[in-house]
């Protein structure tokens, strides 16, 4: 789930305290949405905090795990056990789970198979993964928790095809949720496994703020979701003082690009690039009317209908990294499936998500990590047996219980909705009737499909982020980012 931010709105979703309320035992700090990638400049369209100072906690129980993890390998190997190395990132609830429950209850079930768990920096992620593939001594299962994603993991041949050890083992694919197994599906092979979602970029509102405005909330139904002119006019009622320091304002849009080609009727990229996992000059369209239709959109929301606060105003907004959000000086927040957990700690208000506004559509980006088996693994049949653990349902339910991202199986995916409908005010009927219409209007994001990707957002991020700051024309900035994409695009070929 790596979500890139606009780096002028960086409130994140990340520090989440103790949801004690809602039976989820998720510690304050915790970074959970998905996989660790350079933040690029603003306005990207992954939200994830690869800067954000990990715990020290986690760092030392990190260290510590190490040692233990070594002793037990080596007396693995001197009692003939199989071994699977396990790459994580240092996330303190994730690493709680990993340590305290999910290799416990796994060598418990299998005691002749020991899991070596290694945990490090987001930015240390990748160098980690490469050059122990490099020296010989692959990781066996990882995520795509680096700068890079799953395509260029596929790309780089460092992943199984799971294929025949699903047929094997005749495995239930149909114990995800809808569409997710499809996403890590290359020419036909299964290349990974899901373990966890966002749910897309929903819409999430400030109920009561609504209400005292007199507005109807807006539908969880994505398929009768509110007209753009709705979600503009509810936006400028909400909108108090703008500019001021004092100022309250309707809406918030993290602006990645992929969704705003999405709302122009467009795919920003062409499908054959999204499946073969590599993208041509002439698979951008950032230069056509519809991707324009939809920056236009989220351009006038700041400059012509004056309900969205500019990346300069953004900024004043909160107080030691505050979102806006949490502390009700903004009223509607289309950003990343983060803020279901983040939000989950919100006592002062009553918060609620519908469906995203209709422009020419509302379909979502989608963030969904796999679990994935090295294609070098000196066991694999081992590894193999580990991440069917991790993804059964009682694997997928301790996870959501450990960590409270939403989880890929359908049946922990119920659990989860049980308990975020308590933390919202919304009911069990509409937490799933948003959750899982995102998922049939959702796309993947490209970070996640397209080799190359951290070099290419990187590319489109500084040609517009002089449009979100002013400077120059949505039509002109995306002519900027289609000239410098297509640079990187083509020196990727």
């Amino acid at each position: 789930m790596r979500e890139h931010v606009h780096t002028a709105q960086l409130t994140r979703r990340h520090l989440l305290g103790l949801l004690t309320a809602s039976g989820l035992s998720v510690s304050a700090g915790a970074n959970l949405t998905g996989c660790s990638a350079n933040v690029a400049a603003p306005a990207t369209s992954r939200e994830q905090p690869a800067t954000v100072k990990q715990p020290t906690q986690a760092v030392s129980a990190t260290s510590a795990s190490r040692s233990t993890a070594a002793s037990t390998n080596k007396a693995a190997r001197s009692a003939g056990m199989a071994e699977v190395t396990w790459l994580t990132r240092t996330v303190l609830v994730e690493h709680n789970w990993e340590t305290r429950v999910a290799i416990p209850t796994f060598q418990a079930e299998h005691p002749h198979i020991a899991v070596h768990l290694i945990s490090v920096p987001g930015p240390q992620f990748d160098p980690k993964l490469f050059s122990l593939a490099a020296a010989g001594t692959p990781v066996d299962v990882w995520s795509h928790w680096g700068t890079s994603g799953f395509a260029d993991y596929v790309h780089k041949g460092l992943v199984a095809d799971l294929t025949p050890l699903i047929a094997t083992d005749h495995y239930d694919l149909n114990a995800f949720q809808p569409g997710m197994v499809d996403i890590f599906r290359v020419q036909g092979r299964y290349m990974g496994l899901p373990n966890d979602t966002t749910y897309g970029w929903p819409l999430f509102y400030d109920s009561d703020l609504l209400r005292q405005a007199g507005i109807q909330p807006p539908p969880p139904d994505w398929d009768h979701p509110w007209a753009w002119e709705q979600f503009v006019e509810a936006g400028k009622k909400l909108t108090k003082d703008y500019g001021s320091v004092n100022g309250n304002y309707g809406i918030r849009i993290v602006t990645g690009l992929q969704l705003l080609a999405l709302w122009g009727g467009m795919e920003l990229y062409s499908p054959e690039a999204a499946a073969t996992g590599t993208a041509k000059p002439a698979d951008y369209h950032a230069d056509t009317p519809e991707v324009l239709a939809g920056v236009q959109a989220v351009y006038n929301l700041m400059y012509v209908d004056r309900a969205m606060p500019t990346p300069q105003i953004l900024g004043t907004l909160g107080v030691n990294g505050q979102d806006p959000f949490q502390i009700q000086r903004l009223a509607m927040f289309i950003r990343g499936g983060g803020g279901y957990w983040n939000y989950s700690t919100i006592r002062e208000f009553t918060w609620a998500t519908g469906a995203d506004p209709k422009l020419k559509t509302n379909r979502t980006v989608g963030f969904t990590d796999p679990w994935m088996l090295s294609s070098k693994s000196a066991d694999p049949e081992a590894a193999w047996t580990f991440i069917k653990y991790l993804l059964s349902s009682a694997g997928q339910l301790a996870y959501t219980k450990a960590t409270g991202a939403p989880p890929a199986n359908k049946n922990a995916a119920e659990y989860w909705q049980q308990h975020f409908a308590k933390s919202s005010g919304m009911t069990l009927e509409q937490v799933a009737l948003v959750t899982q219409g995102a998922l049939t209007h959702a796309k993947e994001s490209y970070n996640h499909l397209l080799a190359g990707y951290d070099q290419i957002i990187k590319a489109e991020n500084s040609a517009l982020n002089n449009v979100w700051m002013g400077k120059m024309s949505p039509h002109a900035g995306l002519q900027l980012a289609k000239q410098q994409v297509d640079a990187v695009l083509a020196a990727l070929h």
